[in-house]
């Protein structure tokens, strides 16, 4: 086999440390980073390092088609939530102009899912429990607030009176409300073909976070499938995708939908039996998948996460 090529986006991410680690298990590979921080710890992960502007840039794209080509890179996994946004709006175009090979939700499914309040109120059109929307302050406290865009817990918070949640509300225009829910948190890690089929997927109790990123996570037993699939039925899903839950009263509230790789526990899923970006690169490269590779481990197990330190 050739050396392949990858380059991991917004690679001073934990999503994009955590890729490059995995990735580096497969042997021939060369594996490139860009982020638009040039300080970012990715650096130490990768072969060679670049700098991206910010994904909201106006020169984003052309600055990462320049790269793509450039460098000639076979495969490129967007890792933060806008870069991978800023890739599904422009995926044919990148395509095009390119001959890198990504998979990336469609559009359409961003539009329907990557806005909280867009998400609520379509999941909820399907039949997928969802927390309530509050509008007004005519409401039981607590609520939870969080953005209508943002990426793990930025601008997440528990709201205990009237005089908070009126004071947020006049603050910030991409705040919004639900129900509090009291429950132990899920995440689901899925992984999707080119033709959104639902391949394998593992879900995992959230135990501890530090800024919306799980540090101790294990697996859970929840038949959480039927949910999911429904889901898939109505939206098209490409690669890595994770769902939140709450399990409130045996009832699971789908409070996020995240079309892109877990900040932090994807490596209980792959320990567990199904990893992830190694079958994404396979499904890239069209290689077949062994139904073995799909099959997650029949044993229960928890995850910690640490901060480490390196110095240059």
């Amino acid at each position: 086999m050739s050396t392949i090529k990858i380059l991991i986006g917004s690679n001073g991410g934990q999503a994009g440390i955590y890729l490059a680690k995995n990735l580096r298990n497969l042997g021939k590979v060369f594996l490139c980073g860009a982020d638009n921080n040039r300080l970012a710890p990715g650096k130490f992960f990768v072969d060679k390092q670049h700098f991206l502007p910010n994904c909201q840039n106006a020169d984003f794209v052309e600055r990462l088609i320049d790269l793509l080509n450039t460098e000639k890179i076979d495969i490129y996994f967007p890792t933060h939530s806008t870069e991978c946004r800023i890739v599904a709006l422009n995926e044919e175009k990148l395509r095009y102009l390119t001959n890198t090979r990504f998979i990336i939700s469609p559009i359409e499914t961003y539009l329907a899912l990557d806005n909280k309040i867009n998400a609520n109120k379509n999941l909820c059109s399907i039949g997928i429990p969802v927390p309530k929307v509050i509008i007004g302050y005519n409401c039981n406290y607590p609520i939870f607030m969080k953005y209508q865009l943002g990426s793990g817990s930025l601008g997440s918070s528990i709201i205990k009176n009237e005089e908070l949640h009126k004071a947020y509300a006049k603050t910030d225009n991409n705040t919004c409300f639900f129900q509090f829910l009291e429950g132990d948190e899920y995440t689901v890690d899925c992984l999707f073909d080119k033709n959104g089929v639902l391949l394998g997927h593992n879900q995992r109790k959230r135990i501890k976070m530090v800024g919306g990123a799980v540090t101790i996570t294990e697996n859970n037993c929840f038949e959480i499938k039927p949910y999911i699939n429904r889901i898939a039925e109505k939206w098209k899903f490409c690669g890595c995708v994770n769902f939140q839950y709450i399990m409130n009263k045996e009832v699971p509230y789908f409070i996020d939908i995240n079309l892109r790789y877990p900040a932090g526990g994807l490596a209980l899923t792959v320990e567990t039996g199904l990893d992830i970006p190694k079958l994404l690169v396979k499904l890239l490269l069209n290689q077949e998948i062994a139904q073995e590779a799909l099959k997650m481990k029949d044993v229960p197990c928890r995850m910690y996460r640490y901060f480490e330190e390196i110095f240059e």
